[in-house]
């Protein structure tokens, strides 16, 4: 599977509320398994975003062509970048940039994990959260994050006595980093990269060896959970049971 795959499979989300309000609302399983933005209840727009953000993650156009063509769809909506470049503005570059990126990576992350096997997690049993690309100014407190993780599953899988922040591929500390244990307001609710927005850091894998130096049981493990799969019937259910009607804008 690659990561253009799993955003084909996403179905589309309409929503008026704010990303807080929505991870509030809605459960993981429909929102891992859908295409949304917050206060976006358009779904053309929805579903030309899912369009050219699956072409953007499969290489087909670049950021620049992807950004291009929905803010003329936005332009069209009465929206404009001259309204301002914070975030708060569904039509600034920043804002469509980070929903871009984050799309692309979270498909690239549910790929990968779709992609482990029995003999790939012989040999590569554990992940080492690490960052990847610089930030401007980076967060500094991802080991408070980490530590937070860890103790809410009771290092559950989690290497202690490091600096590093290593864990099983099949340890819950991956989707309790990601649900913002400790209080952390500003994570995607994912078990996966990235974990909050704008996010720097990535998956490295650990090998068998370095697993067990740290401490880690190494031939307990299991397969991690690709999670993501979603048949068109699957995703209605999952909105059923948030009380929510999809209607047209199952996609």
């Amino acid at each position: 599977m690659r990561a253009e795959d799993v955003i084909r499979l996403k179905g589309i989300l309409p929503t008026d509320l704010g990303s807080e309000e929505i991870r509030r609302a809605f459960p993981e399983e429909l929102l891992q398994r859908s295409v949304f933005t917050a206060r976006q209840t358009s779904v053309p727009y929805l579903v030309q975003l899912k369009d050219v953000a699956l072409r953007f993650a499969g290489g087909e156009i670049s950021e620049a062509t992807a950004r291009a063509e929905l803010l003329e769809t936005l332009q069209a909506m009465g929206h404009a970048q001259s309204d301002g470049g914070g975030i708060a503005n569904p039509a600034s570059r920043r804002r469509l940039n980070l929903i871009l990126e984050t799309q692309r990576r979270m498909a690239s992350s549910v790929a990968r994990l779709n992609s482990e096997t029995p003999a790939t997690l012989l040999a590569w049993p554990a992940w080492e959260l690490r960052r990847w690309e610089r930030r401007k100014a980076p967060r500094g407190d991802w080991m408070q994050r980490w530590q937070s993780a860890a103790e809410s599953v009771g290092y559950e899988g989690v290497a202690r006595h490091t600096a590093r922040m290593v864990a099983l591929k099949s340890s819950p500390v991956w989707g309790a980093l990601g649900a913002g244990a400790g209080g952390f307001r500003d994570t995607l609710g994912n078990p996966y990269p990235p974990f909050a927005f704008s996010s720097g850091l990535a998956w490295a894998d650990v090998d068998a060896a370095t697993a067990r130096r740290l401490g880690l049981d190494v031939g307990s493990d299991s397969l991690p959970s690709a999670s993501i799969s979603p048949s068109r019937e699957e995703i209605a259910e999952a909105a059923r049971k948030a009380g929510f009607d999809l209607g047209e804008g199952l996609a």
